[in-house]
């Protein structure tokens, strides 16, 4: 799998900065800002998904928010908060529920990148 799901968090900003248009502590276009979510949201997804793989761990079925807590958990409780957190507020209020909130996008890409950064000190990623 040729990847770099940093990329995904730099698309993400880049639509929050150019498209959701800042007001104050506030972004002015909630579609907008569920696309920034939906999208830094898949690139956690990705990262995880291909440090699965490195390990031959598949998922069967349909992709479960649950299945990646438990293989998280069996490895690092701590990024296991920030995943739960990125769920919450990547997938959840940003990408269903439109929050339109500058603070609350700022720590969702924040913990991603912490997720993406723990994926990578323990496997290489490789740009497309």
């Amino acid at each position: 799998m040729k990847f770099n799901p940093y990329k995904y968090l730099e698309n993400a900003k880049a639509i929050l900065e150019e498209k959701a248009k800042r007001e104050g502590e506030f972004y002015k276009y909630r579609k907008y800002v569920k696309m920034a979510g939906h999208i830094a949201w898949a690139g956690v997804l990705l990262a995880l998904d291909y440090l699965m793989e490195k390990q031959n761990i598949r998922i069967k079925g349909r992709r479960n928010v649950n299945k990646y807590s438990e293989f998280i958990s069996k490895r690092d409780k701590k990024i296991l908060n920030y995943f739960n957190s990125a769920y919450d507020i990547l997938h959840i209020y940003m990408g269903y529920d439109g929050n339109l909130s500058v603070k609350l996008a700022k720590t969702g890409l924040e913990y991603a990148k912490v997720i993406i950064d723990w994926v990578a000190k323990q496997v290489e990623f490789i740009e497309e």
